[in-house]
């Protein structure tokens, strides 16, 4: 059965989800959105990747986060494994804890690759981060990793 559009977006709601709570998710919670067990996020427009743990780490620096996941393309590329592309945004913005600065703004470019394991869960092969656009109101206007 191919992926769906509503799989991928519902993959990528949990996602935020971990990150919209206060206490930020637990890495073990988005590591098991993955396949591998030691998962990488791709930062194609720096040329570098990160662990979950230093993925996380960026992270506590906010309060708050509001994330939307924007419009995404589903391409399926295979039945043995279920696997297919998706292609989108979201809009995230990060509230800091000293409340010193106006929030960080950006629309995120985000390309993921996705497998239906076993049990029929949708789970992350691989997620390249594309781009990072700040917005002209944001206190941030270049990600230091």
């Amino acid at each position: 059965m191919a992926i769906t559009l509503d799989e991928v977006l519902a993959l990528g709601e949990r996602w935020c989800d971990t990150l919209r709570r206060e206490d930020g998710g637990g890495i073990a919670e988005r590591k098991a959105m993955f396949f591998h067990p030691e998962p990488r996020i791709y930062v194609q427009h720096q040329g570098l990747s990160m662990t979950l743990e230093e993925h996380g780490a960026y992270h506590t620096q906010f309060r708050r986060q509001v994330l939307r996941l924007g419009d995404f393309v589903v391409t399926p590329l295979g039945e043995a494994p279920d696997r297919a592309r998706a292609i989108g945004t979201f809009y995230w913005e990060g509230h800091f804890k000293d409340e010193k600065q106006p929030p960080l703004r950006c629309v995120v470019g985000e390309d993921w690759l996705v497998q239906r394991d076993a049990d029929g869960v949708v789970k992350y092969v691989l997620w390249l981060n594309t781009i990072h656009h700040f917005l002209a109101d944001s206190s941030v206007q270049k990600i230091e990793l």
